[in-house]
């Protein structure tokens, strides 16, 4: 896969301009390229999109914080567009230093921020009609996804755990998108105390008490016999733990709030309350 970044792109020899050449660096900033039907234009793009068909074959960049340019530069794209967690400031000097375009898009996870950033590709792919008509769909399936959160009997304690995949354990936080899906599907995240991703204590753990954990994918899978999520310090003293209520749900909900977060909602909810229709 690495090759195909090494490609190198050559200029139609032809009187219309072509189109621009996009790298896209986040999952949720790409699903929306695509769904206002620029897939065609972008020729690299983050990890985590393996879930979006229309780019299974464009090259992924290495790495989750981009910390060189060279990568980028070597699918000679015209545009980047990312959002400020994804890369360094020396990253996007270098960029701009060889004439590409950088646009920053906003990361803050909230459903407001996913209809500005919808609108604000639209303008940069010149398909304000197609930006207004995604905005308007996204709405109405957050209407749906929420009108299912208040059909919920009950508001459980819950938890998100990053574990497993050679990673440090975290906890969501304030600001991050799994704190923010929780609370859309009315659950009480016990976490709202620390912002982003941090380490948490045994004590802290056990004080927190959530009644379900949610988890990454990587975080089921087994050590000893034991999720390795739930090997994460005072877990098992929780009612969670105890319970063994851990769930996961597809990674793409888990990456940034987007046009997916809606159906996010909805799976997570069907998670936290079986039966729920």
């Amino acid at each position: 896969m690495m090759a195909a970044l090494g490609a190198v792109w050559m200029a139609p020899l032809c009187g219309h301009a072509a189109p621009e050449r996009w790298i896209v660096t986040n999952s949720y900033i790409a699903e929306i390229v695509v769904a206002l039907g620029a897939a065609s234009q972008v020729v690299a793009v983050g990890g985590g999109a393996d879930h979006i068909p229309e780019l299974k074959a464009v090259p992924r960049l290495p790495g989750f914080r981009q910390t060189s340019a060279e990568p980028m530069l070597s699918v000679s794209p015209n545009r980047v567009v990312m959002s400020s967690e994804w890369t360094v400031p020396q990253t996007i000097e270098q960029l701009r230093a060889a004439g590409v375009q950088v646009d920053l898009i906003d990361g803050e996870q909230t459903p407001a921020a996913v209809e500005r950033r919808i609108r604000q590709l639209a303008r940069l792919l010149g398909r304000l009609a197609q930006g207004e008509a995604l905005v308007l769909k996204f709405q109405r399936d957050m209407t749906a996804a929420l009108a299912l959160a208040n059909k919920a009997t009950h508001k459980p304690r819950a938890l998100f755990i990053l574990a497993g995949g050679n990673r440090p354990t975290l906890v969501g936080g304030k600001g991050t998108n799994v704190a923010a899906l929780l609370d859309l599907a009315g659950a009480v995240n016990v976490a709202q105390g620390i912002e982003g991703f941090k380490t948490m204590s045994a004590e802290a753990m056990i004080e927190s008490a959530p009644d379900v954990i949610l988890t990454n994918q990587d975080g089921t899978a087994p050590v000893d016999g034991v999720p390795v999520a739930m090997k994460a310090p005072g877990v098992m003293a929780t009612p969670a733990g105890k319970a063994g209520r851990l769930i996961t749900i597809p990674g793409q909900y888990l990456q940034g709030m987007g046009i997916l977060t809606p159906e996010g909602i909805s799976v997570l909810l069907k998670k936290m309350h079986p039966g729920l229709s």
